[in-house]
């Protein structure tokens, strides 16, 4: 899942959905979006969907929508600011790490730059 501060949409990918064995008649309507790929983008639909971050007894789960998009990307989903708003996370960009309050203290993922490359690596083999 890639954390893009600056999308405006949280998106993720048909595989996912269709791993969590989510029907495509749950999906809701929802309209066209511009600015992930050229052209306009027309999503199979939306679905809210529990997303927990964090570990152990610090972890926060919050409702987040999703725009389900069949788009050419290395990894399986974006997570924008509306999501990151949800959960009052900041990227700490010195540390590469998102951080966010939780019940016991301040909870701290570190990005895994393994799969960055891959995914970077990925995208310019396509």
């Amino acid at each position: 899942m890639l954390v893009d501060s600056g999308a405006g949409l949280n998106l993720i990918s048909p595989k996912v959905i269709s791993k969590l064995q989510i029907a495509e008649e749950e999906l809701k309507v929802t309209g066209t979006f511009q600015g992930v790929n050229p052209g306009t983008s027309h999503p199979k639909g939306k679905i809210t969907l529990p997303v927990t971050l964090g570990g152990g007894l610090n972890y926060r789960t919050e409702k987040v929508v999703f725009d389900v998009v069949d788009l050419p990307l290395p990894y399986n989903g974006i997570l924008g600011h509306l999501a990151l708003a949800k959960f009052m996370a900041a990227s700490q960009y010195a540390y590469n790490t998102l951080k966010m309050p939780g019940p016991v203290g301040v909870i701290s993922i570190p990005s895994d730059e393994k799969d960055a490359i891959i995914c970077v690596d990925k995208m310019y083999r396509d």
